[in-house]
């Protein structure tokens, strides 16, 4: 039995395995793992005899996270971070651990499905990167993410509220919250699109195209090329690359 775990900034998602038995689900954390953990093993239909994680919260967390892992299951978890190379994937950052793991995950995930694939996620932070048909990572770009960014606006003003926003639309607000939602949504509809043009220019190979993360859904209606929906891109590639190099 295994326990796969995907640690993002705000989100933590699982899967669990045994044999062809997959179970999976996912919550907001705050950090408080012993909580966290206790929900989880109650959630699981047996201990898992390995856990592996990748996560995003940084060193610091992740020591408690694994303290924490070890008295809910017993054994001390594997953390995987992003190598330079692994799966077929070249990683093009000079230091390759300080490549948030999701993004790499993702992209080798992609790649194994697709060839050449640019990634799309949409997180807490606004992600693209490029992979090309021969593996090689060709570099990416990060924004913030349609929440912090309308968050950055309420903690630097004193008058902005985003109560009472209502549905997400690309059409000019009628009130200072649907201002900055639908603004925001604009913006960054527009500059996924103007990155994922650039990224394409940048090879020859004709790419897939995936979106993942919290906010994919919300921002796929808007989105006006063909894109493949994919919510566990990176609980797929932990999967993949720890079952390539047992």
């Amino acid at each position: 039995m295994q326990l796969f775990l995907d640690i993002g900034n705000t989100a933590l998602k699982w899967r669990w395995r045994h044999g062809e038995i997959s179970l999976h689900g996912g919550c907001a954390h705050h950090r408080d793992w012993t909580k966290q953990l206790v929900a989880l093993g109650a959630a699981l239909p047996g201990v898992p005899a390995v856990v592996t994680v990748a996560s995003v919260a940084g060193r610091e967390a992740d020591e408690y996270l694994r303290l924490a892992l070890r008295e809910a299951f017993g054994s001390a978890p594997r953390f995987y971070y992003s190598p330079s190379a692994d799966a077929g994937v070249r990683n093009a950052y000079v230091q390759p651990e300080r490549l948030g793991v999701d993004r790499w995950l993702a992209m080798v995930e992609a790649w194994h499905r697709s060839g050449a694939s640019i990634i799309i996620d949409c997180g807490s932070a606004l992600t693209l990167d490029l992979v090309g048909a021969d593996g090689v990572h060709a570099g990416g770009y990060i924004v913030p993410g349609l929440r912090m960014l309308e968050n950055s606006l309420v903690a630097g003003t004193g008058s902005i509220s985003l109560d009472h926003a209502g549905e997400r639309v690309m059409g000019a607000g009628k009130s200072t919250a649907a201002c900055v939602q639908n603004g925001v949504l604009r913006m960054s509809v527009s500059f996924i699109t103007d990155a994922v043009v650039a990224l394409q220019n940048s090879v020859q190979d004709t790419c897939s195209i995936f979106i993942t993360g919290g906010d994919a859904n919300t921002l796929l209606p808007f989105l006006d090329f063909a894109v493949i929906l994919s919510p566990d891109l990176v609980l797929d590639g932990l999967e993949r690359v720890c079952a390539q190099n047992q």
